[in-house]
């Protein structure tokens, strides 16, 4: 469209020669124009490479750990494993030991289980040996199941810990503060009494405690005397467990496993632990041997929720996957704050049925090999089943193993990892 300072010229006829004449000039224009052309896009292009080379020379290289698939929390930002990258000579060396040592026992027989180590937030070595199931001839991985026996100890005392950050009890309350019909023996007793072994109440055959109902249960002691006083000595007693669970059920007004499966597990995405009464029905789960091949009592109680407290001191199922995210949990505040953590990882006792080392809440707490750092560690024994669950905060050191093999010292194995790890940590 024209505008007002346009006007239109008369068209002119063009000859042969003068067509051809303007052909080569436009040829020439198009050529210089499309060497222009070519010139510029080239100088473009050497800058664009230039401006990347600096980028990734100013860049420092940097190796991704492989992160283990784990959904988010929506509210609490999940420890996850990681697989280190760039194996280290030193971490190469701890891996390559732990893994020749239980190759060999796996061999002859004397270990059947599940291993994770890690160091600095990184997995050294996370694998299974030997079998799960001989019957299905189905290997143990890290994704297997086991019972931990008493390390649920751990997570019972973090429950009522957590109970006391919610202002539902102190751990200085006195326990019958929580029992209605209270036998009169415990009325001096506190919840710390319990958590560190310390109260006095002696170890009951089953067959000695009725099962009409929880309260029937408790009632089994109403007779019973203290086995020595409050505070005095250090016995360990498994009942004292079951009874935190129990204290853990009238606090938060829930059964104890429902109150562990909200507070703990669903918010560290532990999706492979639980008290499921239908562990043999699970998938990835361990037989318990009590000896190579040879199956121990079988298990899975099925309790009813007002029972569940029952569980509270060792029939806790889980992976070493995802005892690693809860051993990550306890670094940071994401259940408790540190000066709660600080509280269950004090040593109360001085001295437990294991030399040189105190017990704190759910805790053995001893001194670690060689740095003589803390090392916070508790075993577990259950029909078919040991475990180990050891971590030095301080070193961010992390040793599991969960076996379903009854003949395995587990103490004996600890103890040979952490002189394995511990001598090659700088």
């Amino acid at each position: 469209m024209l505008n007002h300072q346009q006007t239109l010229e008369p068209v002119r006829p063009v000859g042969p020669e003068q067509l051809a004449d303007r052909h080569k000039r436009w040829r020439k224009r198009y050529l210089w124009f499309g060497l222009g052309m070519v010139a510029a896009t080239s100088l473009l292009l050497i800058v664009a490479l230039i401006f990347a080379l600096q980028g990734a020379t100013q860049a420092a290289p940097r190796a991704h750990p492989t992160v283990l698939a784990t959904p988010a929390h929506p509210h609490v930002q999940q420890p996850t494993p990681t697989e280190q990258a760039t194996p280290t000579p030193q971490t190469a060396l701890i891996e390559s030991q732990v893994d020749s040592l239980l190759r060999n026992k796996a061999a002859h027989q004397q270990f059947s289980g599940s291993v994770l180590i890690a160091q600095n937030g990184h997995v050294l070595l996370s694998k299974g040996y030997s079998v799960a199931d001989w019957d299905d001839q189905a290997p143990n991985t890290p994704h297997t199941r086991f019972y931990l026996g008493s390390t649920t100890k751990q997570f019972t005392a973090m429950a009522i810990l957590i109970l006391q950050e919610r202002g539902k009890l102190h751990v200085h309350d006195h326990l019958c503060s929580y029992i209605a019909h209270c036998p009169a023996a415990w009325q001096p007793l506190t919840i710390h009494e319990l958590l560190t072994h310390t109260s006095g109440i002696p170890q009951l055959d089953d067959s000695q405690l009725s099962g009409a109902s929880p309260e029937a249960w408790i009632a089994s002691y109403d007779t019973v005397p203290l086995a020595f006083a409050p505070g005095s000595h250090f016995d360990y007693c498994s009942v004292c467990y079951q009874i935190l669970g129990y204290v853990v059920q009238q606090a938060s007004h829930q059964p104890y496993n429902v109150f562990l499966q909200q507070a703990i597990f669903d918010p560290l995405q532990m999706k492979d632990t639980g008290f499921d009464p239908n562990y043999l029905s699970l998938p990835d789960h361990a037989v318990g041997y009590a000896a190579w091949q040879v199956k121990a009592v079988t298990l899975g109680w099925s309790l009813a929720s007002q029972w569940s407290f029952l569980s509270a001191s060792g029939l806790l199922t889980t992976t070493v996957e995802d005892m690693y995210r809860w051993d990550e949990a306890l670094d940071t505040s994401d259940l408790v704050t540190q000066q709660t953590l600080d509280e269950a990882f004090t040593p109360y006792v001085a001295e437990s049925q294991y030399p040189g080392s105190g017990y704190g809440y759910g805790w053995f707490i001893a001194k670690a090999p060689k740095t003589g750092h803390p090392l916070i560690w508790h075993d577990g024994r259950i029909d078919g089943f040991r475990t180990y669950n050891g971590r030095d905060p301080d070193d961010q050191v992390t040793i599991i193993f969960l076996s379903n093999l009854a003949t395995l010292d587990e103490l004996a194995l600890a103890n040979t990892l952490d002189q394995i790890v511990f001598s090659d940590i700088s």
